[in-house]
């Protein structure tokens, strides 16, 4: 049985109350397919700020898929020097772990971007083992498009060393996956010679026949406490109400729905910074509605009372493809979306919604007032992101990673 490595210290784990992971969905599709894999994770959860554990522990999710937990360090908010201090501990201690172990026949890694991979590449090669590289992201690239505009050239400079260690592992990579078209495509382009490799767009989808039935389940009381009317239209926000978000502006287009007596609500569901905002808005409007934190199973039946997904991002924002696309798609819901990456492709090919301008209130308003225009036109946008969402589906996107693997190991 040929052995898989999967490192990525980042991600929800079997078990844990957040939509399934890439990684973990990875494991237990490869292990249901003849391989025996061990994923490399933090002890530390970042997307809940906690331990898992105290030390190293391993978690059997079945015969072939184990979830080894590597200790770490801690840290409080996400762009923070603890951060990086817990990303290169991770990389030591997985090193330190990784040559008493068995040499696997391939490693899949999500390329860290300021560690960029240590310490899988240096093992790697030193054991001959042909490394996949996944790229979920863009970084950091990004860092620098967020800078200030006369502070971006020296953040150049100071990210250099880092540019030239990706461009060297991205030249001793055998092959590439990429959770959107254009990341994919970046990958490529780092190295002239990665147009020749095998690769992979593999969408970070949703197993579609678990969700829809999760979705005839029950919805919160609240919820199911408020009558919906025939012309009544729901737009829904599930996530982190973070900065990187346009919530303040959802929450103005909806003092401007409720002066202009428009038959819309706006359901909230999740945590974060801007959670203070978010509650007060559901004090003074009488068309907005917080559900509070939600287990992925309880979202369902609140999509399924819904009829318009907001993925709804800041400006700047370089997210390709984002995992509320995938989650709206399955569910049926007409999408407003702000990113320009690939998925304002998808919503204008498609015609499953709208895009507008991220970080503009007139724009999103505005949006919102032609999604309300016309019940059937939005029925019929709801028909083609229900057929969209067959497209997305989780099991066939990861059947795309099993031939990129069989290709690679030859």
């Amino acid at each position: 049985m040929k052995k898989v490595w999967l490192v990525n210290p980042y991600g929800p784990i079997e078990g844990e109350n957040w939509r399934d992971y890439s990684f973990n969905q990875f494991g237990k599709y490869l292990s249901a397919n003849g391989y025996y894999v061990i994923w490399w994770t933090s002890n530390f959860a970042h997307h809940f700020k906690e331990y898992r554990c105290e030390s190293w522990s391993d978690i059997v999710v079945n015969d072939n898929y184990v979830i080894r937990l590597v200790p770490t360090s801690s840290y409080k908010k996400n762009n923070s020097l603890g951060r990086l201090k817990k990303d290169i501990i991770f990389g030591k201690e997985a090193k330190r772990q990784f040559i008493k172990e068995n040499r696997p026949d391939l490693i899949i890694e999500y390329l860290n971007p300021l560690t960029m991979g240590s310490p899988t590449f240096s093992y790697a090669k030193a054991n001959d083992i042909p490394v996949i590289v996944d790229q979920m992201d863009v970084w950091p690239e990004f860092i620098e498009k967020q800078a200030p505009a006369y502070l971006r050239l020296l953040m150049h400079y100071i990210f250099t060393p880092v540019y030239l260690r990706r461009k060297s592992i991205y030249k001793n990579a055998k092959g590439y996956m990429a959770l959107g078209k254009h990341y994919l495509q970046f990958a490529k382009q780092i190295v002239e010679s990665n147009f020749e490799k095998p690769s992979a767009l593999v969408y970070n989808g949703i197993n579609i026949v678990e969700f829809r039935l999760l979705m005839s389940g029950v919805a919160p009381k609240k919820l199911s406490r408020i009558e919906k009317k025939n012309d009544d239209i729901w737009f829904v926000f599930a996530g982190t109400f973070g900065p990187s978000y346009d919530v303040k502006n959802i929450i103005k287009c909806a003092q401007r729905a409720q002066a202009n007596n428009l038959s819309i609500k706006f359901i909230f569901a999740g945590s974060g910074p801007l959670m203070d905002d978010v509650k007060e808005a559901e004090l003074k409007l009488n068309n907005f509605i917080y559900l509070g934190s939600l287990l992925p199973q309880q979202l369902a039946p609140v999509y399924a009372k819904c009829d318009i997904g907001l993925a709804t991002y800041s400006a700047g924002s370089n997210v390709d493809m984002p995992d509320k696309f995938y989650d709206y798609t399955a569910a049926g819901l007409a999408v407003i979306n702000s990113l320009t990456g690939e998925i304002s492709e998808y919503i204008k090919e498609k015609s499953v919604g709208i895009n507008y301008k991220g970080g503009n209130e007139e724009s999103l308003y505005e949006a919102i007032l032609i999604m309300s225009k016309s019940i059937a036109t939005l029925n019929e946008m709801k028909n083609r992101s229900r057929q969209l969402g067959i497209f997305f589906d989780s099991q066939e996107q990861n059947k795309k990673l099993l031939k990129l693997i069989r290709t690679v190991l030859g």
